[in-house]
């Protein structure tokens, strides 16, 4: 039996816990212990029910810095507002990772969106996998890529940032007697497995070229290795509201052109169903109508998909593959960067309309031509069509294949 440390540090939502689950679950059935240090621990039980794992609070960075860098242009701008800005700080935190570490002892760490456990990591004997969306392993290159490249700013002003948070992560590694890194993307690539939880045409980085595990062929080292995605957790059955025309389904959190959109789904009388969170007691009561229902819970996906029409999304992965493999289309109107890159990549297959969260005009012109337009319908039921066979239960198994021939010696 060997340990498992399944590690969360950055970011928000279910989606984190989703990518997680399945090698929980696939590792505790082959009888090894898994341990769970977690950003958010509210909702861990309620995914992890039944599994046994043994939970840890997270270190994570609380207090937002006071030297942040917005707008945020590559991934090293990401990292320095989440502790890599301050050396001191980084420190703390990365000294909190190596206690936990340390006191686990674990075999393996499957790293998901968690810098400062990666760096925490770096001269400890476990192996290290990551597993997450393409967005959170950079390319391993110097300097990192504007991910923003229609704003203004000199890119030497980029090159400087990101060498204060290399100049910041190699002093934490001189204090324990490690190596320097020569670039800060090291800290992704000099792992074991990279575990890309997405399809191939749906990376962040569209730079990167890769084949669907186990379909990898042979003899193509230096591809990326893309494991597949498993979005459904289950849930409620979605009950659809009386109504006229197509069905729609959100799932959103507040963004600034959101009333002006729900205004538009009740004028329309669209059957609408709204799930998320932040949808406040004043905006379920101003737009409460016959055609468009709040839903508190999650709703199954699996029985979503199929019987919408199109989706309403802030650029949400694991939803938003849900919709592509039931062949649904998709207005996208990102929050964050994240969000944005994965939104581009959905609109370049055809399949989605984006708009930005405070463009009121813009977000109801999407909706309006999804409902009217067939040609993101016809993008969207085609990459289901290149998708029919499958199998996210069978990508889950590869993986923990995987994960067992990284515990094995030698």
């Amino acid at each position: 039996m060997a340990t498992i440390l399944l590690t969360w540090e950055l970011g928000g939502g279910m989606g984190h816990l989703v990518n997680l689950l399945p090698l929980a679950r696939g590792l505790r059935q082959r009888g090894h212990r898994v341990v769970a240090a977690l950003r958010d621990l509210s909702r861990a039980e309620q995914v992890f029910e039944g599994l046994g794992l043994a939970y840890y609070q997270a270190p994570v960075k609380i207090r937002r810095s006071t030297q942040a860098i917005e707008p945020q242009r590559t991934f090293a701008h990401i990292l320095h507002n989440n502790g890599f800005g301050d050396a001191g700080e980084l420190k703390t935190m990365a000294e909190a990772w190596r206690n936990l570490i340390s006191s686990v002892r674990p075999d393996l760490i499957v790293f998901d969106h968690s810098p400062t456990a990666l760096l925490a990591a770096r001269g400890l004997p476990a192996r290290r996998a990551l597993v997450g969306t393409g967005f959170f392993c950079p390319a391993d290159e110097y300097p990192l890529p504007d991910l923003r490249p229609g704003l203004a700013l000199a890119p030497e002003r980029l090159k400087q940032d990101e060498d204060r948070v290399l100049s910041h992560a190699n002093g934490v590694l001189a204090s324990w007697g490690q190596p320097p890194l020569m670039r800060i993307s090291q800290l992704y690539h000099e792992v074991d497995e990279n575990f890309l939880a997405t399809l191939p045409e749906l990376d962040h980085d569209s730079r990167r070229h890769g084949a669907l595990i186990p379909c990898l062929s042979p003899g193509s080292s230096g591809e990326a290795r893309y494991w597949g995605a498993w979005p459904n957790m289950g849930g409620k059955q979605p009950q659809w509201p009386e109504g006229q025309g197509k069905r729609v389904f959100a799932y959103l959190k507040p963004f600034p052109a959101l009333p002006r959109l729900l205004q538009q789904l009740c004028d329309l009388r669209c059957p609408t169903i709204v799930h998320g969170d932040g949808a406040d007691a004043a905006l379920r009561s101003r737009f409460h109508a016959a055609s468009l229902r709040f839903e508190d819970q999650p709703l199954d996906l699996a029985e979503v998909g199929p019987t919408c029409d199109l989706a309403i999304l802030n650029g949400n992965h694991g939803t938003t593959v849900s919709m592509l493999l039931a062949g649904k289309p998709t207005l996208q109107v990102p929050i964050f960067l994240e969000q944005a890159l994965f939104s581009q990549a959905v609109a370049r297959l055809g399949a989605a309309i984006v708009a930005l969260p405070d463009q009121r005009l813009e977000v109801v012109a999407g909706l309006m031509e999804l409902l009217a337009s067939q040609q993101h319908a016809e993008a969207a039921r085609q990459f289901a069509a290149r998708y029919a066979g499958y199998d996210p239960e069978r990508q889950i198994v590869a993986m923990v294949d995987r994960v067992e021939e990284l515990l094995r010696p030698g």
